[in-house]
């Protein structure tokens, strides 16, 4: 019910941008400590939650059918009592050690993902990109976790992170769209096509190879930070660009799985930038 993978990935970024402010103002344990595992709560809290909305959805769907609280092997009640617990102590752990500014990006986040993108996804295609927001929050909140602040750099994080997220999330609409079309969510490729959803793959992975060096232009990071962050992009962006004749959803499989990749070289990257 906690989505490992969404938990450990969006723990990764807090923890990137962390070490990203850390890396101009200084290293604090506490305020580490405070991200990691209050980001890590929040984040799975929120997951239990989406399990108990979206378990109509799941239902319908063959990937996600056998989630716990859809299957019916755990009860809304305990999956409900899972979800306080661990929000209590993630929102405890970044009012404690963190700041303000951490703990409303927390708020922010958590009501997003359950409520605004739990609505948008039932309604509307643009709900990749609403959902998108929640998951840009935590770079901004690990960083402003050192700052005390919302400023250019933590605006870059949260506009990199945005933009990685539209190809990948696109990519898995491409390879699960039967899924999606019987579970009636309009997701891009459900409504307008595997085609369509090609080129808005294709644009998002360029406006990320150019999104991307901001970081070093304001000074942020290091040249080591860029050069990686530019191959990494052009990477990615041939990977887009290299369509043949292969099936719709072999090609979106590849562009998953180098989006993984993408990912991780991009947060290893903004972690250590600054100290390179």
């Amino acid at each position: 019910m906690m989505k490992p993978g969404i938990t450990l990935s969006n723990t990764l970024a807090a923890v990137a941008g962390f070490f990203l402010a850390s890396s101009m103002y200084g290293f604090d344990p506490l305020a580490f400590a405070g991200v990691a595992a209050g980001i890590a709560l929040v984040i799975a809290s929120a997951c239990v939650a989406n399990n108990m909305v979206d378990r109509d959805i799941d239902l319908r769907m063959k990937r996600t059918r056998g989630r716990e609280v859809a299957a019916g092997n755990i009860s809304m009640q305990n999956a409900f009592i899972y979800a306080v617990v661990l929000g209590i102590s993630g929102f405890g752990s970044l009012a404690l050690w963190t700041n303000w500014w951490t703990f409303a990006l927390g708020v922010l986040a958590y009501v997003w993902y359950v409520v605004i993108y739990g609505i948008a996804k039932r309604k509307t295609p643009a709900s990749t990109l609403i959902g998108a927001v929640c998951g840009a929050l935590p770079p901004m909140a690990g960083y402003a976790a050192v700052t005390n602040n919302i400023d250019t750099v933590a605006f870059i994080l949260f506009m990199m992170l945005i933009i990685w997220q539209m190809p990948h999330f696109y990519a898995i609409a491409m390879m699960r769209r039967d899924d999606y079309k019987k579970a009636g969510l309009p997701v891009w490729s459900v409504k307008y096509g595997m085609a369509s959803t090609r080129k808005q793959i294709m644009r998002w992975v360029l406006a990320f190879l150019v999104v991307t060096p901001a970081l070093a232009i304001v000074g942020a990071t290091c040249d080591p930070y860029l050069l990686v962050m530019v191959g990494a992009g052009l990477y990615w962006a041939v990977q887009a660009m290299a369509y043949t004749d292969e099936p719709d959803e072999m090609w979106a499989r590849r562009l998953f799985k180098s989006s993984i990749w993408v990912l991780l070289i991009m947060l290893f990257a903004i972690g250590i930038g600054g100290y390179i």
